[in-house]
C-alpha cells in the first residue's frame, strides 16, 4: 500500500519522486520504483529502481533524478515480483516546462501486466505489397526507456539505450498513432494474411485492447478475401505508415497460445521492409511447429533457427539487437541465437500476428488469444 507520494525539485532543473509503502505481510520485492508516463503514453520512468522488503513497518523510497520535457505527466509507484511488474494507486500528476506542482488526480490506476511465457524454417511472413516510405520516429529528449513491465533498457541487451517507441496497451482501445488492425488494407477492412501459407484473414475486430495487454484472437470463422475463402480469421497490427526503425533493440513480452508443453499455432513478432525481400525481414519471434523460433529473411536467403525450452503456457519476452551486419536474439533476457549473413540496412516496421498454418495441424488450437503485454524498441 502506498501511503504517501510525491515529486519535488531536484538540482540542475531536474525532479525526483518519494514515496512511503508498507504491506500487511513481508514481501520481497524484485524492485521497487516510480513510474512515470507522459500524455500520449510515453514512459518516463524515475531511475534508481531497487531491490526491497516491504512489512507493516513502512518503508520509503527516493528515486534518482531527471528531467523531463515540458508537458504533463501521470505517476504512480510500481513494482517486480516473481518477474512481474504491478503498479498501485493512487496516480498523481505534475506539470513539467513552467513550475512542477504535484497534484492527485482521478487517473484510474494502471492496469498491472500480467506475468512472462515461449522446427521448420517457415518465414513468418511473405508480404509482395509495396508501401510509400514513412520517416523513423525520433526520440523525446530525455526519455528513459523504462516502464513497469521491465528494466531501464531491453531485457539481457547490453548498452546504453534511448527509447524511441513504446506501447504499453494500458487503454481501452488500439492507438491508431501507432497501428493498424489489419494487412496494408482500408481502416476497417478485412485483409488477406501476409503469408500465402497462412489460414486466417486479417480483421480489425479481432483486434482488442483491455486488461492491460493487446488481444489478437483467432477464431473459426470462414472468411472470404479476395476471392479466396480462409477458414479462420485473426488479430494482426502493424506500425507501418506509423514508425519505421534502422537497428536498434525490439522487444516484445507476449502470452502465446498453447497446445499442451508446446507453442500453438503460428504466433509471430516481426518487422519487415517496404520492399520484401530486397529491405529484409526480421523474425524476433515465430511459432513453428511448436517452437519458438527466430529468421532474418533477404534476398541472400533465411537463415535462423528454434530456441530449446519451453515458451509457451505462459509470458514470455522476446527480444532482438538488430545493428550493422548482424541480429542478437534474446528470450526471457537470454541470447538463444545470432544471424550474420544477409543483414539489410533498410528501415523496418513492427509486425505482431497470430496465424495459422494448416500444414502445423499438430499444434494448432482454435480459438486462441495471442496476448501482448508491451512493445517496446530502443535505439544509442
Amino acid at each position: 500500500m502506498v501511503d504517501s507520494l510525491s515529486v519535488s525539485a531536484a538540482p540542475n532543473g531536474q525532479l525526483k519522486a518519494t514515496a512511503t509503502v508498507h504491506s500487511t505481510r513481508t514481501v520481497k520485492l524484485q524492485a521497487l520504483t516510480v513510474a512515470v508516463r507522459s500524455a500520449n503514453g510515453g514512459n518516463y520512468d524515475y531511475p534508481g529502481a531497487t531491490a526491497a522488503t516491504l512489512g507493516t513497518q513502512a518503508t520509503k523510497y527516493t528515486s534518482g533524478s531527471r528531467a523531463f520535457p515540458a508537458g504533463t505527466y501521470t505517476y504512480f509507484v510500481a513494482y517486480k515480483v516473481h518477474d512481474s511488474w504491478r503498479s498501485l494507486a493512487p496516480v498523481k500528476s505534475f506539470t513539467s516546462g513552467t513550475s512542477t506542482t504535484p497534484t492527485p488526480t482521478a487517473t484510474p490506476t494502471p492496469t498491472s501486466p500480467a506475468t512472462p511465457t515461449p522446427t521448420a524454417s517457415t518465414p513468418a511472413g511473405t508480404p509482395t505489397q509495396t508501401a510509400s516510405p514513412t520517416p523513423t520516429p525520433t526520440a523525446t529528449s530525455s526519455t528513459t526507456p523504462s516502464a513497469p513491465s521491465t528494466a531501464a533498457a531491453p531485457v539481457g541487451i547490453a548498452g546504453t539505450w534511448r527509447q524511441v517507441f513504446s506501447d504499453e496497451f494500458n487503454g481501452t482501445g488500439l492507438d491508431g498513432s501507432k497501428w493498424n488492425s489489419n494487412w496494408f488494407g482500408c481502416s476497417g477492412c478485412v485483409t488477406k494474411p501476409p503469408n500465402s501459407a497462412e489460414a486466417s484473414a486479417y480483421s480489425p475486430s479481432q483486434v482488442s485492447v483491455s486488461d492491460g495487454s493487446l488481444h489478437l484472437n483467432l477464431i473459426q470463422q470462414p472468411t472470404t478475401v479476395g476471392g479466396k475463402t480462409y477458414p479462420n480469421v485473426s488479430g494482426l497490427v502493424t506500425s507501418n505508415g506509423k514508425a519505421q526503425f534502422t537497428y536498434g533493440a525490439f522487444e516484445s513480452r507476449i502470452y502465446t497460445p498453447s497446445s499442451g508443453t508446446q507453442m500453438a499455432n503460428w504466433p509471430s513478432f516481426w518487422l519487415d521492409g517496404q520492399n520484401w525481400p530486397t529491405d529484409g525481414e526480421l523474425d524476433v519471434l515465430e511459432g513453428l511447429g511448436g517452437s519458438a523460433c527466430y529468421h532474418f529473411h533477404s534476398t541472400a536467403g533465411g537463415p535462423g533457427g528454434c530456441a530449446s525450452g519451453t515458451y509457451s503456457g505462459g509470458w514470455h519476452t522476446f527480444g532482438a539487437e538488430w545493428k550493422q551486419g548482424s541480429v542478437t536474439y534474446y528470450y526471457d533476457g537470454k541470447q538463444v541465437g545470432q544471424i550474420t549473413s544477409g543483414i539489410t540496412s533498410a528501415p523496418m516496421y513492427l509486425i505482431l500476428n497470430n496465424a495459422i498454418n494448416p500444414d502445423h495441424s499438430g499444434t494448432n488450437v482454435v480459438p486462441a488469444d495471442m496476448k501482448v503485454d508491451y512493445v517496446r524498441v530502443w535505439q544509442h
